[in-house]
């Protein structure tokens, strides 16, 4: 892979003049360096494997992108569905006040009612009552009214009965 050619380096600085050792020694010593830094540095096979490598990662992250939107799709229907039903059930608590409502208002008559019926009951007692005493005033008189002519009859009656 190297593109520095170590010989005709070493060949060029001969023909320069350089000791032949020496020329091999500081031909070897550049390969060297250069072999070090070139491996520092990514090559145009390097890229191509890891251009291989982000295009196989982008796939795997574009298929769980999909999976992702398939969730995030069927998420959304339940979301959906979950609105529906707390709409359907919101609707019934409405329909249950309103039901309630009514009850508690026919309840509240209807008490009111009793308490009318209650309270004419009270005064009907009261005037029962009020009749009662007379009735027993009434019937005291007259009791007294029939003992007294019983009283009467008695002694009439004794002076006839000679004894």
């Amino acid at each position: 892979m190297s593109t520095f050619n170590s010989l005709s380096y070493a060949k060029q600085l001969i023909n320069a003049g350089v000791p032949s050792d020496q020329a091999e020694v500081h031909a070897l010593m550049l390969q060297s360096l250069y072999d070090e830094e070139h491996n520092k540095y990514a090559t145009k096979a390097d890229f191509l494997s890891l251009s291989h490598d982000v295009r196989t990662h982008i796939n795997q992250l574009e298929v769980k992108t999909d999976r992702l939107e398939g969730k995030t799709d069927h998420l959304e229907t339940k979301i959906v569905q979950v609105e529906t039903k707390i709409v359907q059930v919101e609707t019934k608590i409405d329909q249950i006040e309103t039901k309630i409502s009514a009850e508690i208002a026919d309840l509240k008559t209807t008490i009111y009612q009793c308490k009318d019926d209650f309270a004419e009951f009270r005064s009907d007692l009261s005037a029962l009552r009020t009749s009662h005493k007379y009735i027993i005033w009434i019937g005291g008189g007259v009791a007294t009214l029939c003992l007294s002519a019983f009283g009467l009859c008695i002694t009439m009656f004794l002076h006839t009965v000679k004894i």
